[in-house]
């Protein structure tokens, strides 16, 4: 109450009685509505756990995506092991052909 009797002496002159006793009436007001908005550590500690809670569901999510992946990780690798060998295997069996046609044909030639 002092601090807006000192403020209210220090308008007086500048703003006028009336125009000073409306400043401060809007300032009482904005001040009454902010301590209802304010937060508590109370509220803290809730949204605290809200969060712990959230970041620990995420977690969850993400360790099991990542388990999943990894299985699929190693199927594709197994394929690709798989199509490795069998592309070898085909690739042998090319250049032995193309050995034996070669040969054939100097062999042909050389007659």
């Amino acid at each position: 109450m002092a601090k807006t009797l000192e403020l209210y002496n220090a308008l007086k002159d500048k703003l006028g009685e009336r125009g000073t006793k409306i400043l401060i009436s809007a300032i009482d007001e904005a001040t009454e509505k902010g301590h209802d908005s304010l937060v508590t550590k109370e509220d803290l500690v809730k949204l605290e756990a809200k969060l712990e809670n959230r970041i620990d569901r995420l977690d969850a999510k993400i360790d099991k995506v990542e388990m999943s992946l990894r299985v699929e990780i190693e199927k594709v690798r197994s394929e690709v092991e798989k199509t490795k060998s069998e592309t070898l295997k085909w690739l042998f069996i090319f250049w032995a052909g193309q050995i034996g046609a070669t040969f054939a044909l100097f062999k042909f030639f050389l007659k």
